[in-house]
């Protein structure tokens, strides 16, 4: 049987795994097919579909939209994007420019609240890849202030409306949406149940994202709960909306692999497939 994994960074954005890597990573755990969809960029698409080819592993082009919804974080992913179109690469410009100045706003915060980190240690942590608040907080591991990641993203440091904290790019769901199908792609709302602190979106949020163009639910997804996930799994059917998962992969960060953990059987990929053969 043939299973796949819709939900893998690699370090285009903030994975620890070159997109190379991750496919040779997919064929050692027995995946037939993953979708590299790293966050605001498709850089490392290329680089993943010629491994794919090298390995016989399907790489199916996608990426994971940051949106703004009602005061929390939803993202949106794109699958079988055409990830060379010149529309979608020039917003996504824009979304990399401001998470730069966003990256450089929050090391000059820490700056000014007596901390020793610097632009460039930073930098050189994110690698290829662009800065997000995970390359900060690694850089505060390496300095000594503190221990683990997630003590970083507190109001102490670098958490939402820490006292280093910068506002991020605001991008609608509904424009990441359009942005998507713009270039031929399907987007399918991503673990749902991981929205705000202690809250999951519900069945109402799901049906107004549906009415703007969602066209699935990453049903199965490492942070979901077995509640969650027949939960989803019923909104999904009765909304007649696709069905994915995947295990949202960063590479071996904390000392984990979430790769493997989801297996999608391959029929669910089939499915997302049919939906561009429809059109």
């Amino acid at each position: 049987m043939k299973y796949a994994d819709l939900h893998i960074h690699s370090t285009a954005s903030d994975g620890s795994w070159t997109p190379a890597e991750v496919v040779h990573v997919a064929k050692e755990k027995g995946l037939s097919c993953i979708a590299l969809a790293d966050h605001d960029t498709v850089d490392g698409i290329g680089q993943a579909i010629e491994a794919g080819r090298k390995l016989g592993v399907e790489v199916i082009p996608a990426l994971e939209f940051s949106t703004l919804y009602r005061s929390g974080e939803v993202h949106m992913l794109g699958y079988c994007i055409d990830w060379r179109d010149n529309n979608l690469r020039t917003e996504l410009k824009k979304v990399a420019d401001a998470r730069l100045n966003r990256g450089q706003g929050m090391v000059v915060k820490l700056q000014e609240l007596g901390i020793d980190i610097d632009w460039a240690e930073v930098k050189e942590i994110a690698g290829e890849g662009a800065v997000g608040r995970p390359h900060i907080a690694k850089a505060l591991i390496e300095k000594g202030y503190i221990k683990t990641i997630g003590e970083a993203f507190t109001a102490e440091y670098i958490g939402n409306g820490g006292r280093a904290y910068v506002e991020r790019f605001e991008m609608s769901p509904e424009r990441a949406i359009q942005l998507t199908m713009d270039a031929g792609g399907v987007p399918v709302l991503a673990h749902p149940g991981f929205y705000k602190k202690d809250s999951r979106l519900e069945k109402e949020d799901i049906i107004h994202l549906a009415e703007h163009g969602v066209q699935g639910i990453e049903v199965w997804h490492t942070k979901h709960s077995e509640e969650d996930a027949r939960y989803y799994e019923d909104i999904a059917r009765v909304a007649g909306l696709l069905l994915t998962g995947g295990s949202d992969c960063h590479g071996d960060n904390a000392n984990e692999v979430l790769m493997g953990q989801i297996k999608l059987p391959y029929r669910y990929v089939e499915r997302l497939l049919a939906t561009l053969r429809k059109r």
